[in-house]
C-alpha cells in the first residue's frame, strides 16, 4: 500500500469558469427584472472577480441567490399579510355603514 508524501496534498479544482459566468448574468438579469438591485450587484461582481478569484465569484453568486431567495419570500409573504390584512382592517371600519349604525 502506497500512501502520498505528507504534507503534498493535491489542491482542489478550480471552480468551472463557464458555469460561473452563465449563473453571474442570469443573476444580474434576473436581479434586473424582479426588482432586486441587491442580487444585480453581487452578479457584477461575481463577474468582475470571474479571472482574478474564481472561488471569490462563486460565493459572490451564491450570496447573490441566496439574497434573491429572501427578497422573493419576503414578497410573498407581504403580499398574503396584504390579502389577509387589508380585508380584515377594512371590514371592522366599514361594519358601522353597513348595519346602518
Amino acid at each position: 500500500m502506497s500512501f502520498p508524501p505528507t504534507g503534498h496534498l493535491a489542491p482542489p479544482p478550480a471552480p468551472d469558469r463557464s458555469s460561473i459566468q452563465t449563473n453571474a448574468i442570469i443573476l444580474i438579469v434576473v436581479g434586473v427584472m424582479c426588482g432586486g438591485m441587491v442580487p444585480m450587484v453581487f452578479g457584477i461582481i461575481a463577474l468582475t472577480q470571474l479571472d482574478s478569484d474564481p472561488e471569490s465569484a462563486r460565493r459572490m453568486n451564491k450570496i447573490g441567490w441566496i439574497v434573491f431567495a429572501a427578497i422573493i419570500g419576503f414578497s410573498v409573504l407581504m403580499l398574503v399579510l396584504s390579502f389577509v390584512l387589508v380585508p380584515v382592517f377594512f371590514g371592522v371600519a366599514l361594519l358601522p355603514l353597513l348595519f346602518g349604525l
